[in-house]
């Protein structure tokens, strides 16, 4: 039965995703076409239009990872009350939900792949930090709209123009703050051997990963256990 459940999860969002990509893909390669078209009749150059056209694979795969991206950052509500309303624990909806992420980045990256293949060699380590790349954004995006799931309209509106400007500003602050510390970080060997040492990017890139998956997991919680609490006061 939960299997069941966790299978049901992730069909819904390949269902969510497919009408969205369908829409996306439609709307973007159709508006791009009319440009080329409009080209090729002012400047009547077929050659022109048929090099213009080579480009579609490419516009699509980047239309695909902004539109992936999209599906975890807005989170719709309803997709919790869904899950709760047909008896799925928290637990199966987040192993649902963090499968589907993993499954829908892997198909994205893979289509990128096949279309970067028509322009340049396969690159083994090239195509790996791509896809750590991908899961990691897709993973941070999950993690920010689980917790804007949290919020009503107006906050989302103040987290959502606040919080990057308040991370800008501490970011230039801790920038100002290390500046008179550059030429002694600068002169230290044990520091320079930290940031040339490739594990550092590793070390950095495993922590923060574990961060936003435990981020995306608790906003997850918080909001099926909101969710289940509403619909408890009103039986």
């Amino acid at each position: 039965m939960k299997n069941q459940k966790r299978n049901l999860i992730i069909s819904t969002m390949f269902q969510q995703a497919g009408h969205a990509t369908g829409i996306a893909l439609g709307w973007g390669l159709g508006i791009v076409l009319i440009i080329y078209l409009l080209e090729l009749i002012i400047s009547h150059n077929l050659e022109s239009f048929l090099v213009s056209l080579q480009a579609l694979p490419s516009i699509a795969s980047s239309i695909l990872s902004v539109l992936l991206m999209a599906i975890f950052l807005v989170t719709p509500y309803t997709d919790f009350k869904w899950a709760i309303q047909n008896g799925i624990s928290r637990k199966t909806l987040w192993q649902g939900r963090i499968l589907s992420l993993f499954l829908m980045t892997l198909a994205v990256w893979f289509i990128a792949q096949l279309v970067d293949l028509m322009n340049t060699p396969f690159d083994l380590a090239s195509a790996w930090h791509s896809l750590l790349w991908y899961f990691g954004l897709s993973l941070t995006m999950m993690a920010i709209g689980n917790g804007f799931a949290l919020l009503n309209r107006r906050w989302k509106w103040i987290v959502g123009i606040g919080l990057p400007m308040a991370c800008l500003v501490l970011l230039m602050m801790l920038v100002y703050s290390l500046v008179g510390l550059i030429p002694a970080l600068s002169a230290s060997g044990v520091f320079k051997s930290i940031i040339i040492s490739n594990i550092t990017g590793w070390v950095i890139l495993v922590v923060y990963l574990i961060i936003v998956y435990a981020l995306a997991r608790f906003f997850n919680n918080v909001v099926c256990k909101i969710k289940l609490e509403k619909i408890k006061s009103h039986l």
